[in-house]
């Protein structure tokens, strides 16, 4: 085993130390479980052949016992990360998704209205169609989204809620991300200002979690089992749509 000293300030080391400690690991577990999903996601991120090796050693249980000792919200995470990358990453979903003739393709209205209509029944700022490829989501309805994302109209994955929608293939209700065991440090939170969350996953006919109709808000909120329900037939009825578009390709 090799070992490398990295050098870091006082406070950003006082931060790091809190943030061990709340996980119930040591800083040198916390450093080495941040190296270890950092380097993961950069060969994911480039098709590295070594990538899958990588990632399960990251979830993997250690010789030393580490893992036994792990912050249950740590191990969270790394569960959820590796179960959105197998999802997402699925050869048959990529299939199906790319038959669909919808990814970078121009916004469409039919499109656009079911996202204005969860926004305007979940009362939520933010709305969107989210389609999940490979390494990135692209928005085929970007209601209310700040720029630079509303006219790039994709994040990476580094930034998306939705791959979890994918990997669950259930809704997913967020009243706080920054409070969320899984969630908290996603880009999104911070460059895209999420706070709260609702997605419900776009399932097509042959079984396959292509996206999902999503609704967000800037802050904390609840999510009533009405407004999912509102959101689960709008759901029901954007797959009705990329249906069509895929049939009329």
């Amino acid at each position: 085993m090799r070992a490398t000293t990295v050098r870091f300030g006082d406070e950003l080391w006082k931060l790091l130390e809190r943030e061990a400690h709340r996980e119930g690991v040591s800083a040198a577990q916390f450093i080495r479980d941040a190296t270890i999903m950092r380097v993961a996601y950069a060969m994911g991120q480039r098709g590295d052949g070594d990538f899958d090796r990588a990632i399960s050693r990251s979830t993997g249980c250690e010789s030393d016992g580490v893992r036994s000792h792990e912050g249950r919200s740590g191990a969270q995470q790394r569960d959820a990360l590796q179960a959105a990358l197998v999802a997402t990453r699925d050869p048959e979903r990529l299939k199906a998704l790319q038959a669909t003739g919808l990814l970078d393709s121009d916004a469409t209205p039919s499109f656009d209205r079911h996202a204005r209509l969860a926004a305007e029944v979940l009362n939520a700022p933010v709305a969107l169609i989210s389609l999940v490829d490979a390494d990135r989501q692209f928005f085929k309805s970007c209601l209310g989204l700040p720029e630079p994302w509303a006219s790039q109209r994709e994040t990476p994955l580094s930034h998306s809620f939705c791959q979890h929608v994918v990997a669950r293939r259930e809704p997913l209700l967020i009243d706080d991300a920054r409070e969320h065991e899984v969630l908290r440090d996603n880009l999104a939170i911070r460059d895209l200002g999420v706070a709260a969350y609702a997605g419900v996953p776009l399932i097509d006919s042959d079984g396959h979690a292509l996206g999902t109709l999503c609704a967000i808000d800037s802050r904390p909120r609840h999510w009533t089992s009405h407004q999912v329900g509102l959101l689960t037939d709008l759901a029901a009825s954007v797959v009705t749509e990329i249906s069509l578009a895929r049939a009329a390709r």
